[in-house]
C-alpha cells in the first residue's frame, strides 16, 4: 500500500515513459500525474477517475491519428470559508 508522505515513490501516469514503454500507463488513485494533478494527492475515487481519462488520453496520443482527448476539467479554487477554515486550524 501507500502510506501519507509516500507520494513521491508512487509510478507516474506515464508508466516507464513514451520512449521506452508507449503502450504502457498507470491509471489509479494512487499515481503521480505530473502537470495532470488533480485535486487531492491522497487517495480518492475522483481521483482514480480521472487518472483513468488522462491515461486513456495519453495513450491514444501516441498510438491514434486524429484522436480528440476527452477533456478534464480542472478543479475549481477552494472557497473563501474552506481556506478560512485551513488557516483557523493551522494556528
Amino acid at each position: 500500500g501507500f502510506s501519507p508522505g509516500s507520494f513521491t515513490r508512487r509510478p507516474p501516469l506515464e508508466g516507464a515513459g513514451n520512449d521506452i514503454l508507449p503502450n504502457v500507463k498507470c491509471a489509479g488513485d494512487w499515481v503521480r500525474m505530473g502537470e495532470r494533478e488533480h485535486g487531492a494527492k491522497g487517495l480518492c475515487q475522483e481521483r482514480a477517475f480521472v487518472s483513468g481519462f488522462e491515461a486513456a488520453n495519453s495513450l491514444m496520443r501516441v498510438s491514434a491519428d486524429g484522436f480528440k482527448e476527452h477533456e478534464v476539467l480542472p478543479v475549481r479554487e477552494d472557497e473563501w470559508q474552506f481556506k478560512l477554515g485551513v488557516e483557523i486550524n493551522r494556528e
